[in-house]
Formats: C-alpha cells, structure tokens, sequence
C-alpha cells in the first residue's frame, strides 16, 4: 500500500510532508467528542486493485467512455480522502515496470480542490521502493471540466516545477495522471462497476506490531473493479422435460431475429448526461 509506504517507509523528503502526514496516518487516541470538521480532516482511503489508468484508455478506445463524460460528471465521494493504485502506463523505461501514484483529495470551500500527489517507484525488485511527493494541484471548480470542456488545474508545488515551464512533454504527462487521479474518483461513485471490502486489522494484531515496535497497519477500503474484464455469461438451460417445447420455439423464431440477436452485442458502457444540473454518468451492463 503507497499510503503506508510514504507513511513509514523510504521517501524522499518535501516541505509539505507534515500536512499529508496529518491526514493519512492514524491518531494515537480516538476522541468521541470531535467536532466534524476535525472528523473531516482524517483521510478515508481506498485502494483500487486494478490498473485504473489502463482500463480507462481501454474504455475511451473502446468508445465506452468520453473524457469529457469523466471530467463532468467526477463528484467527490467524500471532502477527504485518499486513493492510490499501481500502473503499467507509462512504464518501462529504467528498469521500472510498475508504477505507484496515489493522492491526497480535499474540498476547499464551497467548489475548490486540493490534490497531493505521491508517486511510488522501485527501480530493482532487490531494493526498496522509494515514494515521494510530486504535485499540489489546485482546481478552482468541480468537477473539472471547464466551459470549453477542457480540464484546466493550477500547479502549486511540483518537484519538477521548472522543466514544466519550459518542457510541453513535461505538462502532458502531468495533465494526463491527474486525468488519471480524477477518472479514480470517478469510478468510486460508480458502485455498479465494482465489489468493495474494508480491510481491518484486529486489536491483537495492532498490540503485536506495537509490541515489536512497528508501525500501525493502515485500515482502508479495497476496491476490485468488474468492468473491461471477461466474465463468466450462463445461459438458462430447460429441464430435460421440456426439450421438445424449446424445439418448437426454435422453429417459430425466424433466422433474421437470431443472427441479430447472436451478433447485436453491446458492450459495458457509460452513459454522460452532461447537460443535466448536476452532470452525472450511469453505468450501462452489456445487452
């Protein structure tokens, strides 16, 4: 998990590590008495277990999606709260195939985000992964998409903020992982497009870890997507009985309906009603 990697783990050192650190890690002592902004401030954090930027290009290949829809429709689930998940896009370069990116996501007022960004990345299966804090971005409204339809974001920190100014390469790749981030978010209020489970960790063991001096095991939401992926299709089956009823139907159906049938397949899709007051996707099941 990049979230208790960064927490506890080997990372490059930035000025605002304090601030994200306030909001992912656990507090010593629960007070029952806090008030809900205090309550706010602590992250919920939710771990996707698929390659969300993979599946998102495969869509949008696929015509299942519009970036657009994406960045229309993307509601924030919660004021704060935490998402990470592992990527092959983009990688393969430096002997790194596998990518770590997570972000910190907060409400600021009434229509302003803050997104910190952290990448995870190990270079040899031998040595340890290494996690950094890479961006603050800033959005002045939500969701993101702009007038023109376009995402448009401010960057207040980033560790390469100078190659930005003078390298388009360089903003590309940033627009396109916080393209990334966002389609996450998306996707976490979409509860038809996956199975979720909280992962908890029991007093005993939180008390042995302790006991071995070792920091505390971070409880977060697992998220496994069933979208872009084969699934098993049955189909009814008739009692031994009534085959010769099923025969008869087969005769009445007349070839045209069939062929169409067998090969009218439409795949899992969103539908974006970016017109409606909000904006909102619905997720489409195969037919």
């Amino acid at each position: 998990m990049l979230a208790q990697h960064w927490l506890y783990g080997k990372r490059a050192p930035t000025p605002y590590d304090g601030y994200l650190q306030s909001r992912l890690e656990l507090p010593d002592k629960f007070n029952p008495h806090s008030s809900v902004a205090i309550l706010n401030k602590l992250a919920e954090r939710i771990v996707f277990t698929d390659d969300v930027p993979s599946i998102l290009y495969e869509m949008n290949d696929n015509k299942q999606l519009t970036f657009n829809g994406v960045l229309s429709s993307a509601h924030l689930p919660y004021d704060c709260f935490w998402l990470e998940y592992s990527t092959r896009v983009g990688m393969g370069y430096d002997d790194i195939e596998v990518g770590h990116f997570g972000a910190l996501v907060q409400r600021i007022g009434t229509s302003s985000v803050r997104m910190i960004c952290v990448t995870g990345l190990k270079v040899r299966e031998d040595e340890e992964m290494v996690s950094t804090l890479t961006h603050i971005i800033r959005f002045d409204q939500w969701p993101p998409a702009n007038k023109d339809k376009q995402m448009s974001f401010a960057v207040d920190y980033a560790f390469n903020k100078k190659a930005l100014y003078v390298n388009d390469r360089q903003i590309a790749e940033l627009s396109s992982i916080v393209l990334e981030l966002i389609f996450g978010i998306f996707l976490v209020t979409q509860p038809r497009c996956y199975t979720d489970e909280q992962v908890k960790w029991k007093a005993s063991h939180a008390a042995k870890r302790a006991k071995s001096n070792k920091p505390p095991l971070l409880e977060y939401r697992k998220i496994r997507l069933h979208i872009c992926k084969p699934r098993k299709q049955y189909e009814h089956r008739p009692a031994t009985g009534s085959l010769s009823n099923t025969s008869a139907l087969r005769d009445v159906e007349d070839d045209a309906s069939v062929q169409h049938r067998r090969y009218h397949k439409v795949m899992g899709h969103f539908r974006h009603y970016t017109k409606h007051d909000p904006p909102r996707s619905v997720w489409i099941e195969a037919h």
